[in-house]
């Protein structure tokens, strides 16, 4: 999708617009009356238009029937006009979205860029109905059509079954009332397939008594909504039960390459310990097995607080669902949580697999960057324990080198200096991280390191935590990565109760 049409007749808002997508690589046309876009879709076909619907010489909507009539465009409503039947009756014609002016401008334009990349990313999922209404089942089709969604549906559950069992799908919509098989006992025979066991399954009824909801949920259902149902509502929870089984999935996945991954290390690793253990510590260290099987510790480090967050967003989700709860800005932000720790969970595999490869390809980055993608996955587990982040940056710098290596190196030293905090139970608890060029420093106040410490902290298998969970191989691979790898310095400093560690990449990277 690259065309896009903007119908919008304050001049200002019109441009802040193009201004912000031209940025993104789309190319604009602009219109600011009824009159103009009408020319332009004379001109022109265009992938996408944003419309508002006041305009100076007539209502924007008067546009979007023969829009949809005459062609593949998509239509997102751009506007402050709050009209609910209005709004109703467009999602019905196939608007993508309905979006309110807010008052910060470009806080909408970022829904709209949402929307964009959503529908440009190819088939976004494949549903199956089963209801005996053809005309409900056509109705849904062209709402979920415009939404790159692949529309299939059955008119009995004998023939939606017949489907399912034939089919892949992304989420399953069911009408209780069928001709043949009532929909709780459709929702029973599903469920006792361990096949269908994650897939989504929400429920059309035309009555939602307390009972009702609850006979849904029991026998399986993750959701229900009342017919005649609401577009938009409609449109956003399949948004969201699709999201959330692609994400399940991916993260089984990624699990599963990670047990097979560690099966087979494990196995390569226990049989090398016992020919080694006669041999010298140094040896072992320096044997390609041995480095296998502290990257299995470390993924494992790694992958902890990740799965934490993934686990206490899902735990949110559900709740929030059973109580009807969950709003879009709460789903969008916890899904948005859910997706950055799955990426980083795929990430951590990629970079551990080649980790002592020489053919890993560098890339331009900067500590900006590497600081911000650190803090992404930590910054809520640091604020929640009342740990103050302070950053100050001067004089930014790019450099050539493994961002997702350097990544980790920053969340080994936040980690640990978290747990220092937490242990110490500060009440002014901070992390200060000073940017400057192609050096980094972060520095805590949980009271410094001791001398006798001090010259074993890097060293592997050393830890301070005792029983806890620590393994003592985070600031041992943290050095090789910065020193080795990167071709820098990693170094630290403990004086008046604080603790600094330097990442200094300027010599050999200049």
């Amino acid at each position: 999708m690259k065309n896009i049409l903007v119908i919008e007749d304050s001049r200002t808002i019109n441009n802040v617009i193009k201004q912000e997508l031209s940025k993104l690589g789309f190319t604009i046309a602009q219109a600011y009356t009824l009159f103009d876009a009408r020319e332009a879709l004379k001109r022109e076909t265009f992938d996408l238009i944003i419309l508002d619907l006041h305009l100076p010489d007539g209502e924007g909507s008067e546009l979007i029937a023969n829009i949809q009539s005459l062609s593949q465009t998509k239509v997102v409503v751009l506007t402050s006009l709050q009209d609910k039947e209005l709004r109703e009756e467009l999602f019905h014609y196939g608007i993508l979205d309905y979006i309110i002016k807010d008052t910060n401008l470009l806080y909408s334009i970022a829904e709209i860029v949402k929307v964009i990349y959503t529908i440009s990313s190819g088939v976004n999922g494949k549903v199956l109905m089963i209801d005996d209404s053809e005309f409900i089942c056509k109705q849904v089709q062209h709402v979920l059509k415009p939404r790159n969604y692949i529309f299939e549906y059955a008119l009995t559950a004998e023939e939606g079954l017949k489907k399912l069992m034939n089919n892949n799908y992304n989420l399953l919509i069911l009408d209780m009332e069928l001709p043949d098989i009532h929909g709780l006992k459709v929702l029973s025979l599903i469920r006792k397939n361990a096949k269908y066991n994650a897939l989504p399954i929400m429920v059309l009824s035309g009555t939602t008594t307390p009972e009702i909801v609850r006979d849904v949920l029991k026998n399986g259902a993750n959701d229900i909504l009342k017919k005649p149902f609401v577009s938009e509502e409609f449109i956003l929870k399949t948004d969201l039960w699709i999201d959330y089984f692609k994400k399940q999935n991916a993260l089984k996945e990624k699990s599963k390459e990670l047990e097979y991954l560690n099966n087979n290390l494990e196995d390569m690793v226990s049989e090398e310990i016992q020919k080694s253990r006669e041999k010298d510590q140094i040896m072992f260290r320096q044997s390609r097995q041995a480095q296998m099987g502290e990257m299995i510790a470390m993924i494992a480090h790694q992958w902890r607080q990740p799965l934490n967050i993934i686990g206490t967003a899902t735990s949110i989700i559900n709740q929030r669902l059973r109580k009807d709860k969950l709003d879009i800005e709460t789903a969008n932000d916890l899904t948005k949580k859910i997706t950055q720790n799955i990426e980083y969970l795929s990430a951590t595999i990629d970079d551990f697999r080649d980790f002592f490869r020489p053919d890993k390809k560098k890339e331009i980055t900067n500590f900006t960057k590497i600081v911000e993608r650190a803090l992404s996955l930590v910054q809520l587990s640091l604020e929640n324990r009342g740990i103050a982040i302070n950053i100050e940056s001067r004089n930014e710098k790019d450099f050539f080198s493994y961002e997702n290596e350097l990544v980790q190196v920053v969340l080994n030293i936040l980690k640990n200096a978290e747990d220092v905090l937490v242990d110490k139970a500060l009440e002014n608890a901070k992390i200060d991280i000073i940017i400057d060029g192609k050096t980094l420093k972060m520095t805590d106040n949980g009271g410094g390191i001791s001398k006798e410490i001090m010259e074993q902290v890097f060293d592997p298998y050393f830890s301070t935590k005792l029983d806890k969970e620590g393994t003592g191989l985070g600031l041992y691979m943290s050095k090789i990565i910065v020193n080795e790898h990167c071709n820098g310095e990693l170094s630290v400093e403990s004086k008046d109760g604080k603790t600094a560690f330097f990442i200094d990449l300027r010599e050999r990277n200049d």
